[in-house]
């Protein structure tokens, strides 16, 4: 719900935060790799498989000979909201009075594939630098949400009218939510074992992303009329979408270091250095006149947004306990502390919608964002040698504060589970895994309009096939 300036201030910061999220919790990132994901993400130090170009590019050098390795996801967002309300509160002479709405909704179910193409071979002509080169496509961020407006508001959810109000009405017909995040990303990637045993890896990064945000808030008009009582108040609302739709490219590293003692340990470093994407695009605003015709307007938008530096670190220990089990464990960091401002340009129109006093303030806003650290554990069983079980736990937290949370683009922390299964044949192996992200019961109280309890959980089965040539 919007109903002031506030509001639509924290529309515009998720606009920009949820690229930003993509990297971590959040505006979720897709675990890169199927059996990566069944570990829970615990694979930094051991980056055996073709997802070593997004977890440790060292981990490539332990790929022999020639691959060609195919992968799509689907991610399934299930978020909900429940026992919240809004007040719209009364100004100048109708100070003192308001009305409550209650709001409460479930997400639109929605498929949303993500491929990816990875390919490794030896080095060739460059074998005297390098021992494997390699390529790779793939999505890092597909993830977004949708909400009937009807849903989530209407006329009958007003439960409660104070101080003196005459009536409630909706003036325009309501408009649905809806975010939408997708990034992939290109990557060349260069190893080589620089010591026996000490493997070293880099790749470069260059991101495509597309963003939607259609988020509603009300504009809110109360209508006073003299009687001869004194006065008479009624609140009019009006849904107005605005909607962002932006693209942008950026380009990073990622470097990561890889140690093998022996055939049981490995151990590994990773650093993804920070990435500014360029943004630019639309922003739409929409009211539904019903059957009166709709009023549009756009506006050009553009800024940048600075990605914060990913480090991750993490060991693998084969046949821990009994031949065939492999234990893995991950630490990861992600410098969010460094976001302080977003600063946007927005090309108002002198005829827009939005009152001058409404636009001020949303060039910059300013965020309390706190670093992460996130821990992970994966298992790999080798039952024979065709065939293998993956099991991992991971727990993510988010790094934004309540007072920057939308229900639109849920960012809640999550406790991950994964499961799956590896067929292996002498020149081809198949994986798949399921993801389970629990989102952590949000509840928020005294915010301007998020108040309730939200629970966001995403459901990611994967599937990849790699052929050796």
């Amino acid at each position: 719900m919007r109903s002031s300036r506030s509001m639509l201030i924290t529309s515009l910061a998720v606009l920009v935060l949820g690229p930003v999220l993509a990297l971590a919790n959040g505006f979720y990132t897709p675990t890169v790799g199927t059996r990566a994901g069944a570990m829970g993400g615990a694979f930094v130090g051991l980056a055996d498989d073709y997802s070593a170009v997004y977890w440790n590019p060292a981990g490539v050098t332990q790929i022999k000979g020639m691959e060609l390795t195919a992968t799509g996801q689907d991610v399934v967002s299930l978020a909900s909201r429940d026992e919240g309300f809004v007040t719209y509160e009364g100004y100048a002479e109708a100070e003192g009075r308001f009305a409550m709405a209650s709001i409460g909704a479930t997400n639109l179910t929605a498929n949303r594939f993500t491929p990816g193409v990875f390919f490794f071979t030896d080095a060739g002509p460059l074998r005297s630098v390098f021992d494997k080169v390699g390529i790779a496509a793939y999505t890092m961020t597909e993830y977004g949400s949708t909400w009937s407006g009807d849903d989530v508001f209407s006329d009958d959810d007003f439960v409660s009218v104070g101080g003196g109000f005459r009536e409630t009405e909706l003036v325009a017909d309501m408009q649905d939510y809806e975010s939408r995040m997708k990034t992939y990303v290109f990557s060349p990637i260069l190893a080589r074992e620089v010591l026996p045993g000490l493997s070293v890896g880099v790749t470069a990064n260059l991101a495509y992303s597309h963003f939607t945000l259609k988020d509603v808030y009300m504009d809110t008009d109360i209508e006073v009329t003299e009687t001869p009582e004194g006065h008479d108040y009624a609140l009019h609302i009006t849904p107005v979408q605005h909607t962002d739709d932006v693209t942008g490219w950026g380009y990073a590293a990622t470097v990561g270091i890889l140690y093998r003692v022996g055939r049981q340990f490995s151990a590994g470093l990773t650093v993804r250095t920070p990435m500014t994407m360029a943004y630019e695009g639309t922003y739409g605003l929409l009211v539904s006149g019903g059957g009166e015709g709709d009023t549009k307007e756009k506006h050009d938008l553009d800024f940048e947004m600075r990605f914060p530096t990913w480090i991750g670190a993490g060991f693998a220990y084969r046949d821990l306990l009994f031949d065939g089990l492999t234990v893995t464990g991950d630490i990861q960091w992600t410098d969010w502390s460094t976001i302080e401002n977003i600063n946007r340009n927005i090309a108002w129109g002198e005829q827009s919608v939005f009152t001058e006093e409404l636009q001020q303030g949303l060039d910059t806003t300013h965020l309390d964002w706190e670093d992460t650290v996130e821990v992970a554990v994966g298992f790999d069983y080798r039952l024979k040698r065709s065939l293998s079980l993956n099991l991992g736990y991971r727990n993510s937290p988010s790094p934004a504060p309540d007072s920057t949370y939308d229900f639109v683009m849920p960012q809640s922390a999550k406790n991950i589970i994964g499961l799956g299964v590896t067929y292996r044949q002498d020149f081809w192996r198949a994986a798949f895994a399921v993801e389970y992200q629990a989102g952590d019961k949000r509840t928020l109280t005294e915010t301007t309009d998020m108040d309730g309890k939200h629970l966001d959980d995403i459901l990611i089965p994967s599937l990849s096939f790699t052929y050796a040539f």
